[in-house]
Formats: C-alpha cells, sequence, structure tokens
C-alpha cells in the first residue's frame, strides 16, 4: 500500500499540551506517528543513558510505542487500562481519539486471525458503538421523517471482523424503523475519522476507492445509503447502498 494511501493519512493531526519538566510543551500526532515538539529526542536518550529523568513527554511517546503490542493480549490491556485509567492510557486531549482509531485496527487484525469473538472483537465494539450510534440514529430520524414513520423501534451496532467497511440492513413502515449497522475500525478512520458519518441525511458506509483519483477538491467518493421502497412490500422501506459524492459544502451528490 503507498503510503498516501495509510488510513492515518486521512485523519486530522491531533495535538495536546503536557506538564513536562515544569513547563507545558506541545505533543503532536500527525500522519501516524507522535511529535515532541519541544524535545530533541537524541539529547533527552543521551541524558536518560546517563542517569537522567524521563521527561514527561517522552514517557507519553515510549507509551504510545509499546501499547499496541500490550493491546494484542487482551487480558494484559485490561490490567493496564484498570491500573492507568482511559486519560493515561490513550493519552490527553485530542491524542486519545487518534490513538483509539489505531488500536482499533489493531484489534480488528488480532480478532480476525483468532477466528471467534475474542477480547479483541469486544474491545472494538467498544470503539464503534459511542461513536457509531449518533450519526446512525441521526440518519434514521431523517429518513424517518420523509417516510412517515413514527420512531426508532430498534437500532444496533455491531463489529465487523470481515467483510466491507460498514452495511446497513434494517426495514421501515409507518410503525418505526428496525436497523443494524454492521461496521469494521475501517470504517472508524475511513468514514467517521474524515468527519462522513453522515452527509445530507445519508449514512456513509465507506469511501470509493473504485471511483477513480481521489476527489478531495471537488468533494469525497463514498457509499452511502438511503431508504427507498421496498418493492415486495407496500408501504415498507429498506436501506440502499449507492455510490455518491460527498461534498465540501455538506451536501452529497448521488452519482449512477
Amino acid at each position: 500500500m503507498a503510503a498516501r494511501d495509510r488510513w492515518c493519512h486521512h485523519v486530522p493531526p491531533a495535538t495536546a499540551q503536557l506538564a513536562c519538566g515544569g513547563d507545558r510543551h506541545t505533543v503532536t500526532w500527525r500522519r501516524g506517528k507522535l511529535v515532541l515538539e519541544d524535545h530533541d529526542l537524541g539529547a533527552e536518550r543521551a541524558m536518560l543513558a546517563l542517569g537522567g529523568e524521563m521527561p514527561a513527554c517522552l514517557a507519553t511517546l515510549q507509551l504510545w510505542r509499546n501499547l499496541h503490542t500490550w493491546a494484542m493480549a487482551g487480558e494484559l490491556f485490561g490490567q493496564l487500562r484498570a491500573r492507568l485509567g482511559d486519560d493515561a492510557l490513550f493519552g490527553p486531549g485530542e491524542l486519545a481519539e487518534a490513538h483509539q482509531l489505531g488500536l482499533a485496527l489493531t484489534w480488528e487484525r488480532a480478532w480476525r486471525r483468532a477466528g471467534h469473538f475474542t477480547d479483541h472483537g469486544r474491545l472494538l465494539a467498544e470503539q464503534l458503538r459511542p461513536r457509531a450510534l449518533p450519526p446512525l440514529r441521526e440518519h434514521l430520524r431523517y429518513w424517518l421523517r420523509r417516510h412517515g414513520s413514527r420512531r426508532l423501534s430498534s437500532v444496533e451496532v455491531e463489529p465487523a471482523r470481515d467483510g466491507p467497511a460498514g452495511m446497513l440492513t434494517g426495514e421501515m413502515d409507518s410503525v418505526g424503523v428496525r436497523a443494524v449497522a454492521t461496521l469494521s475500525a475501517r470504517w472508524l478512520v475511513r468514514v467517521w475519522g474524515r468527519g462522513l458519518a453522515v452527509v445530507d441525511g445519508a449514512f456513509v458506509v465507506d469511501v470509493d476507492d473504485a471511483a477513480g483519483p481521489p476527489l478531495d477538491a471537488a468533494g469525497v467518493a463514498v457509499r452511502a445509503v438511503r431508504w427507498s421502497p421496498d418493492p415486495g412490500r407496500p408501504g415498507c422501506y429498506v436501506p440502499v447502498e449507492e455510490p455518491a459524492v460527498a461534498r465540501p459544502d455538506g451536501r452529497l451528490t448521488w452519482r449512477p
């Protein structure tokens, strides 16, 4: 995979301030790397070799690099999380979000290799549900109003180990809507991480790489869901996934 296509290149940079050595230092995550803006790493490591104390920024960097290895062992990760807490484990401020997106991919790979539901699948579900449920409900309420349905009867988000980045199934009638979004870590980083979960009322399930060159200047090619009449059941609607372009002005244009 070319470097420009890596997942982290689509996620905006994240910055946090750390108390370090009696001062406030800036730590930035960008394009998959954690950068200590106020430290010379070579000099700091030389000082450590001579018995110096580890600065808080360098300790954050070391934890960041180790955590993906530790996260492969679900029990060990759980022990660290219980002892340190989420703030210390994932990093302060905006860094936590970027870190958890990367960890979601790590857990998905481990779960895929396991062949059955493991702690990695549970951890992935913990990342997906709080991020996916609000935009999914926003999408469903939009289509409830359009089709005259009364309520959200059942809305679920399930983690996906294989298959497409995202998929939405369900049915809508005059009484309510029942929907299940089956989403992967790739949906988190490719769609949610770019702020594209819901565009113009449509739920986006993936960025459409097959559409050709990147369309970022005029919009992003996506696969999105809208609710269309079910031919075999009058008064019922089903989710239909179709190609579209998410435009910078927040509108969606459906493609042929």
